[in-house]
């Protein structure tokens, strides 16, 4: 009997990790389930088996490499094999740039850009000695243009853009495909984990903006996986927007000053100052 295919998956106790790790069970996969959360994880790998594949829950804290390591050790341990790594675990900061706390951008970065690095690094070599295997890497849309309140999280998600960007280069020869993924504004927990709180839902841009589902996300990362898919982007409004803001700088910060404008009314008829302090 043929070995299942096997993808890791962090962040995969709800949201677009969870969805993922749901989309490639159906197809068969055995699916190794990292997050922080062990009743949780408990709760997607039994669904996972319900699905057609198979779920193993491995608690993982993606900001400890060494956890990271036993990760993929574990993965590797049980099946014998990685084909897929989705570095999918974030945090969120709702802050002004110059209010931002010394904590509150090494938790950023901690998370959204070092729980990918790590990932990378620990899956690499596996997926190196098989000369075969995908990588992707979660980023956002607001990875590749920034957007105000959300500093701390841009600054690491245009890391880990550029670290995907590198990564997919030097993968080239291995036969490793890595690709970055960039959602837009998607409806899962991430919000209600915000640090700073979440605004988006009050604001007036929510009907035109809106929230895709996580399993069109899903849908997508399974679709291209062993394909030469560099980037995926949602939206159409996503796509315009890194398109005018590399074309058109000027012209994406005249759309974000409306956004801003609107949070900042949102962050006074809250009682917080008008320097926007969250």
């Amino acid at each position: 009997m043929p070995q299942r295919p096997v993808a890791i998956i962090t962040g995969a106790s709800s949201g677009i990790g969870r969805a993922t790790a749901l989309a490639y069970a159906r197809k068969g996969y055995a699916v190794v389930l990292a997050a922080r959360r062990a009743g949780a994880l408990a709760e997607v790998a039994a669904a996972c088996g319900l699905a057609g594949g198979t779920g193993l829950p491995v608690p993982t804290d993606v900001t400890d490499a060494a956890q990271v390591n036993a990760l993929v050790a574990r993965a590797v341990e049980a099946f014998g094999r990685v084909d897929v790594m989705v570095n999918n675990a974030g945090f969120g900061v709702h802050a002004l740039v110059h209010q931002i706390s010394d904590e509150q951008m090494r938790r950023a970065m901690a998370v959204n850009f070092y729980g990918v690095l790590y990932g990378c690094r620990a899956v690499v070599p596996v997926m190196q000695a098989a000369r075969r295997g995908h990588i992707f890497n979660v980023s956002s849309v607001i990875g590749k243009r920034g957007s105000p309140y959300n500093g701390a999280y841009c600054a690491a998600k245009f890391a880990v853009s550029g670290l995907t960007e590198s990564l997919r280069v030097e993968m080239i020869d291995w036969h490793i495909r890595v690709t970055l993924v960039c959602p837009g504004m998607t409806a899962t927990e991430f919000f209600d984990h915000v640090d700073g709180g979440d605004r988006t839902h009050e604001s007036s841009f929510r009907g035109v903006r809106g929230r895709m589902s996580p399993d069109v996300v899903a849908r997508r990362i399974v679709a291209v996986t062993g394909r030469k898919t560099p980037e995926l982007v949602f939206s159409r409004g996503g796509r315009f927007l890194i398109y005018i803001a590399t074309r058109w700088p000027r012209l994406a910060d005249k759309l974000m000053k409306f956004y801003y404008d609107d949070l900042k009314r949102i962050d006074e008829g809250a009682g917080n100052s008008p320097a926007g302090r969250i």
